[in-house]
């Protein structure tokens, strides 16, 4: 089967056919053989060619966002609205954002504690890894429900760090 999907921005085609376990998959003329094994919720193994990956996937109504060796990929029918604002190393589940780690380091501080109202692209948890600090950002506006690190530890690559719960907006028609 072919499929076409905009990923971050450029329509990409995949075909896939089906052999045993596997998947044989032919993007952009080079051919892979895929194979995928639940490890979790929202999380398994896929090994491409010999190569493994964990990798952290949410679909909502921006498409289908995977987390794959730090890197957040949206996937998205082309037909499907190519409004894309939400940041990297997001995901967005049921109106929960959950920011994961993006690759592995050590959590330098945590600027929000559970309970905060946080706005869009407010930085939430700042990593240092591979001797820079990478500040991560809410891509939603809403409240800090869960915090899962403390300053000084040392995380994994798709890690959860701290959990947002989308605020839900108000419509107000009234004029004063």
């Amino acid at each position: 089967m072919e499929y076409k999907y905009d990923i971050n921005g450029t329509i990409r085609t995949i075909e896939l056919e089906r052999s045993g376990d596997s998947f044989t998959a032919t993007i952009e003329g080079k051919i892979y053989s895929v194979s995928a094994s639940p490890t979790g919720e929202n999380c398994l193994l896929m090994r491409v060619d010999k190569l493994t990956y964990p990798v952290r996937y949410a679909r909502d109504e921006r498409g289908l966002h995977l987390m794959v060796k730090g890197l957040n990929v949206i996937a998205r029918e082309p037909d499907e609205s190519r409004r894309s604002d939400m940041g990297d190393h997001v995901e967005l589940v049921d109106g929960k954002q959950i920011l994961v780690a993006p690759m592995p380091g050590q959590v330098v501080k945590v600027n929000v504690s559970v309970g905060d109202v946080v706005k869009k692209k407010q930085c939430l948890v700042i990593v240092e890894a591979m001797k820079m600090e990478n500040e991560l950002n809410t891509a939603i506006n809403g409240t800090v429900t869960a915090i899962h690190v403390i300053p000084g530890q040392q995380v994994d690559a798709l890690q959860p760090l701290v959990e947002v719960t989308q605020a839900e907006v108000v419509e107000n028609n009234d004029t004063y």
